[in-house]
């Protein structure tokens, strides 16, 4: 009966027991770091790398727009530009899907760091067989500008109260009246094309990635007061 009783007694002094052997979880400074490490997003390293990648390809557009002198004009007037240095091959057929780009925008400092985007759709009405490849849309007005600023899940037409203009270097004067000025690698491809571009939202993952996995508004990009060293020569491609 004693023994009996020695058994049960020792039982219920297990608990406390254990208790004491095991770690404080409260006061465990590393417990502390994971518990707030969870509230903290990792940083994306491939999102950080396809934002860099599409900052290069930005560059090459930006460089090949400058050997056409009427084009380069055209971005030392500029409100901003948005490009899109690799649109899907699908996406010149009526209603095609795909792409992503970046707004870089004129200040009184100079350019402004990229501010991403990723594009659902482009309609180029009869030209459907169009080539595929760069485009930039230079923004000849502070209301075309502001459409980026303001807006998400926005378009680039008429019915936006914008007016769009295709370039060539043949119609450069009347492409410096639009809104919107809509230049393309493929030669000619874009003359007289009715133009659309919708869907046009910002691309939240992108934006953190490339600067600091912080919140972001297209407005302190777009305003210079964000900053990423690996821009810099994006900036530096634009015509003063």
């Amino acid at each position: 009966m004693l023994k009996t009783t020695k058994l049960m007694a020792m039982a219920a002094l297990a608990p406390l027991v254990l208790s004491f052997a095991q770690p404080s979880m409260a006061n465990d400074p590393a417990t502390e770091n994971d518990r707030g490490a969870t509230n903290v997003a990792p940083a994306n390293s491939d999102e950080r790398a396809d934002a860099q990648d599409i900052v290069k390809e930005a560059k090459q557009v930006v460089a090949n727009m400058k050997k056409d002198p009427n084009a380069a004009s055209l971005l030392k007037q500029a409100k901003g530009v948005f490009i899109v240095p690799d649109y899907a091959k699908a996406a010149f057929i009526v209603g095609g899907k795909g792409g992503s780009g970046v707004l870089v925008a004129h200040t009184g400092n100079g350019w402004s760091d990229p501010a991403f985007y990723d594009i659902g759709a482009i309609s180029l009405g009869a030209q459907a067989g169009a080539e595929a490849g760069q485009i930039a849309m230079i923004l000849m007005t502070d209301k075309a500008l502001n459409s980026f600023k303001g807006n998400n899940n926005f378009s680039l037409n008429a019915q936006a109260g914008l007016t769009i203009v295709n370039y060539s270097g043949r119609t450069q004067a009347s492409a410096g009246k639009g809104d919107v000025v809509v230049w393309a690698n493929t030669s000619g491809a874009l003359v007289d094309a009715s133009f659309n571009v919708t869907d046009i939202k910002w691309d939240t993952e992108q934006n953190r990635a490339y600067y600091g996995e912080q919140e972001v508004s297209a407005s302190e990009i777009l305003e210079g007061e964000e900053k990423n060293p690996m821009a810099d020569p994006l900036r530096e491609e634009f015509p003063g």
